[in-house]
Formats: structure tokens, C-alpha cells, sequence
């Protein structure tokens, strides 16, 4: 991959990095930082009424599978970063195979070629229907 191109990507993943990173600060700071106590506080500061809990339980249960999301983005764009320093970045992490570059202009992050993407995708669905 030309160096132009590789600067691009790393302006692009670097850009989605600080968006990802300051959301992800936010929710720690929103989130983690409270207990359920303090969750309840906010409908009520004497709510003992399951319906109130529940709803607040299921919100913070999105709030986390997101921010979960969120950080494995997160993780997937710091590696990103790492193989464009070494410049390894375009190349499939399990084949060595090219990434196609209209993949990593959908997902300037991919680590995995269409194929081997495609194999991991298909043995995690094997392996969800065994348990």
C-alpha cells in the first residue's frame, strides 16, 4: 500500500478513535461510576417497585452490550494502528492475503480478508448451534 494511502487510513482511524474513545469516556464516567442505587435515586428516591427496576436494569444491560461494542471497536482500531507502524496494515492477520481496499474503506479497521472473515464468521455460528 502507498504511503499516501496509509496516512489516509491512519487519519480516518485515528479520527474514529477519538470520537469512540470520548464516548467511551462518558459512559464510564455515566455509568460505571453509579451504582443501582444511585439509578434508582433518578426515578425515585424511595422506588422499591419491580417495574421501575427493571427498566432500569434493562437500560444499563443495553448501555453495556453497547459500550462493549464500543470498546472492541476500540481495540480493533489501536491494532489497526499498530500494523500501519508496522507496516502490515491491508494484509490479512490470518492468510497474509491482501484486504481488499473496498473493504477497508467500509471497515478501515478489518483485520481479516472477505474470506477468512468468512470463516470465522461461519465457525462461530457452528460453534453458537453446538451449545
Amino acid at each position: 500500500m502507498r504511503t499516501r494511502e496509509l496516512e489516509r487510513f491512519k487519519k480516518i482511524l485515528l479520527a474514529m478513535r477519538e470520537e469512540l474513545q470520548h464516548d467511551w469516556d462518558s459512559f464510564e464516567k455515566e455509568n460505571l461510576s453509579q451504582n443501582l442505587r444511585d439509578h434508582l435515586g433518578q426515578v425515585s428516591a424511595y422506588t422499591t417497585h419491580p417495574a421501575d427496576m427493571g427498566s432500569i436494569t434493562d437500560e444499563q444491560e443495553r448501555a453495556f452490550l453497547l459500550a462493549g461494542h464500543e470498546k472492541e471497536v476500540l481495540d480493533a482500531i489501536d491494532r489497526a494502528l499498530q500494523r500501519i507502524e508496522n507496516k502490515t496494515y491491508g494484509k490479512c492477520v490470518v492468510c497474509g492475503s491482501k484486504i481488499s481496499m473496498e473493504r477497508l474503506r467500509a471497515i478501515p479497521y478489518a483485520e481479516y480478508c472477505r474470506e477468512c472473515q468468512e470463516e470465522i464468521e461461519a465457525e462461530e455460528l457452528t460453534q453458537g448451534l453446538r451449545t
